[in-house]
């Protein structure tokens, strides 16, 4: 595939080893499934030297007997970081363009308990190419008449930042009432 930032060994023999090709994130953050990537036996090793030489990880699997595939044959997954859709990896790529915005889905943030409040996190984008993603907040207050929701929108460093004041004043919180909320 002209795409890939590296190029296989291939033939037309029919494969019989799939690779799950990985990229290696950094901060701690879980890899990323990038691609499936098919192989006769004899080019499994070579493909796997090739894509752990441009610091990728290639974890060898078992195929499924069902799947028919010839070797050099790659899916590529939409969302991970091989894909050239044109979306953040983390995107839902839900109508960006009339939102003039990627959004990721939104996480609510769930206590298990009834809350007067419903409050949700998630990512924004402009599709300008030099806009930073942004950390949005947003909170519906359903205990009044008329439900009002408030959004805040916070640059990635402020969210950091949010989250670690919130972690220490919820453990001050726990740490004082002996270990329960």
């Amino acid at each position: 595939m002209s795409n890939l930032p590296f190029t296989l060994p291939t033939c037309d023999q029919p494969a019989t080893v799939r690779l799950e090709v990985f990229s290696n994130t950094t901060a701690g953050l879980p890899d990323s499934l990038d691609a499936s990537v098919y192989t006769c036996e004899q080019h499994a090793d070579p493909a796997t030297d090739t894509i752990e030489g441009t610091n990728r990880t290639a974890h060898r699997v078992k195929m499924a007997p069902d799947v028919q595939r010839t070797c050099g044959h790659v899916y590529l997954f939409p969302t991970g970081g091989l894909a050239d859709s044109g979306h953040p990896r983390w995107c839902d790529q839900n109508d960006c363009g009339r939102r003039r915005e990627h959004r990721s889905g939104p996480v609510e943030v769930d206590t298990n308990r009834p809350e007067p409040t419903i409050v949700e996190v998630g990512l924004v984008q402009a599709l300008d190419n030099d806009a930073e993603p942004q950390v949005v907040i947003s909170a519906a207050d359903t205990a009044e008449a008329e439900p009002r929701t408030v959004q805040v929108r916070l640059s990635v460093s402020q969210g950091y930042v949010l989250s670690n004041r919130v972690r220490l004043l919820t453990e001050a919180v726990r740490r004082r009432n002996g270990g329960h909320w």
